[in-house]
């Protein structure tokens, strides 16, 4: 019985040694580069091997990396692989970093078309194939967002993203960071507002649209809280401007009727959904609003406006900028 055990065993180790060795041998197929994208787990990596003839069995590759501990040490970037490299081989080519990143800026209030062009130019990813994943429900609850369009969850910051990363990666890493930066103190106004995420950030994405100046944020969503409060229509520019199939640009006394539930001219309450992606700072003020009266406010020009607290002081208000601007166009030119 010792005898047959034994045998069994030295059976079974030899042919352990003998699989090894067959299926760790070159395939012997010609060199070439094998670009692999960032984040593609080692499963994917073994099928891409395998299409390309570098790799005898993605099986024996996947467990290969596993047994050697390297399965989470795979790098992103272009790898040069030859048939002449055994399985190990290949993967400790594959562990040596070769990555590249580029430096992707977004900044706030851009909307989902325009982060997509940038997108598309500095990444050379496909803007289609990013828009069709933004509005793609499938993918919208895959990143945690309830609704079906990525309008506003994109988050703007600089970004140091792999070259070799897909749309569905890059659209990830965004949304991911747009999350970090509403956990916390900004999640924690909107339960005492009783404000859901989508209300927050809609809400956030106009006063990114109307702010330059980055005190002021407060005091304007004071006057869309105001306002909403009273059941006025918030009467918001940037809604019309996005809205607008040409805009954003400036608006003429027509464009406050076009038809469209994003007009917060012509309809109650927040818009439908964002109008551009807000940074954290117009987050913040969208649940955490200053303590002031104001129901309007109109630009003076240089960025800042003048708040009032009812039409008649608003419409003073309006009559000063038109004359400080009348002003302005009559003045000289220095010679």
């Amino acid at each position: 019985m010792v005898v047959i055990g034994l045998t069994t065993c030295v059976g079974i180790c030899f042919g352990t040694v003998l699989c090894f060795f067959i299926l760790n041998r070159p395939t012997g197929a010609s060199s070439r580069t094998v670009i692999v994208e960032a984040g593609t787990p080692v499963h994917r990596i073994a099928l891409q091997l395998k299409r390309q003839r570098l790799i005898r069995s993605p099986r024996f590759f996947k467990t290969l990396s596993i047994l050697g501990s390297i399965s989470t040490e795979l790098t992103a970037g272009p790898h040069p692989l030859s048939g002449r490299m055994t399985t190990w081989e290949i993967l400790q080519e594959l562990r040596i970093p070769r990555d590249e990143t580029v430096s992707v800026t977004l900044p706030e209030g851009m909307r989902k078309s325009l982060v997509f062009e940038v997108l598309a130019e500095r990444l050379g990813l496909n803007a289609a194939r990013l828009d069709s994943l933004a509005t793609d429900p499938g993918f919208c609850r895959s990143v945690g967002i309830e609704i079906e369009d990525l309008e506003g969850y994109l988050y703007p910051e600089t970004y140091y993203l792999s070259k070799y990363a897909s749309e569905r990666q890059v659209l990830r890493i965004l949304v991911d960071h747009f999350d970090d930066a509403f956990e916390g103190a900004i999640a924690d106004g909107a339960r005492r507002r009783r404000m859901t995420r989508h209300e927050v950030v809609t809400m956030a994405s106009i006063i990114e649209g109307e702010t330059r100046v980055p005190e002021e944020r407060v005091v304007v969503s004071a006057v869309y809280h105001n306002r909403l409060r009273k059941k006025m229509r918030l009467q918001a520019d940037p809604t019309v401007q996005f809205a607008l199939p040409d805009g954003p640009r400036r608006l003429f006394n027509k464009d406050y009727r076009y038809p469209s539930p994003y007009n917060t001219y012509l309809h109650g309450g927040l818009p439908p959904g964002p109008i551009g992606s807000p940074g954290k700072a117009s987050l913040a003020a969208a649940v955490a609003p200053a303590d002031v009266e104001y129901l309007y406010f109109v630009a003076k020009g240089d960025g800042s406006h003048i708040f009032t607290k009812n039409s008649r002081e608003h419409e003073a208000a309006k009559r000063k900028t038109r004359e400080s601007r009348r002003r302005t166009w009559k003045r000289p030119r220095a010679q």
